[in-house]
């Protein structure tokens, strides 16, 4: 059994308005299991505390805490403000809904690299050089300055950066880790891809798919 970071939350970002996928992303079946339950599972295998950041009559979450932004209609960072609201540790990981390649050997990465750091966010940087602030670790006190960035309508996630201490992950060609991990699903082109590169276990997925 892989070890979990006790010392870190994870939150699911699953309360997205999926306008042009045309239907709720978390709902979506690859791999015979939604993306809801896919997520759920890879930040399971992180850590033991997770929950879901979703409106609660849209997801069906068993006995999983679901919370309902406290800035409704602020996108993604209004959602992570919420968990960060929630939570009840100073590191705490956020994973995006569509995100169909990333592994569990990543996210624990991931949040080894925040434990060793004292930076407020662990921002993940994709071999295009795009940041990913919907796969990243953020420190709870981060929070003051999300909130500041809401409060002058400053939805944008990576909005607030300046406002906090920020250490940028690469992945690069040689880091083990594919730039697949990053790739996202926001139309039923990407999801039908996805679907695709799932049947046929394309190598080049192999260390992705988990």
């Amino acid at each position: 059994m892989l070890h979990r970071f006790l010392q870190v939350s994870g939150f699911l970002l699953a309360g997205g308005k999926s306008r042009r996928m045309g239907q709720p992303k978390q709902e979506l079946s690859l791999g015979g299991e939604t993306m809801l339950s896919r997520q759920l599972r890879l930040l399971h295998s992180v850590t033991p505390r997770v929950a879901i950041l979703a409106p609660p009559e849209s997801v069906r979450a068993g006995n999983m805490p679901v919370y309902r932004d406290v800035w409704p209609d602020h996108g993604p960072l209004g959602g992570i403000y919420t968990g960060l609201t929630h939570t009840r540790t100073e590191y705490n990981l956020f994973l995006g809904c569509d995100l169909p390649f990333m592994s569990v050997e990543f996210l624990r990465y991931l949040c080894w690299c925040a434990l060793q750091s004292p930076a407020d966010i662990i921002l993940p940087e994709s071999q295009d050089h795009r940041v990913q602030p919907l796969c990243a670790v953020y420190r709870r006190g981060s929070r003051k300055a999300i909130r500041a960035n809401l409060l002058l309508g400053k939805n944008k996630v990576t909005s607030f950066l300046p406002r906090v201490r920020t250490q940028v992950v690469r992945v690069r060609e040689d880091s083990g880790f594919s730039g697949r991990i990053f790739t996202n699903m926001n139309t039923p082109a990407d999801y039908e891809a996805a679907r695709k590169a799932l049947t046929l276990k394309l190598p080049s997925y192999g260390r992705e798919i988990r």
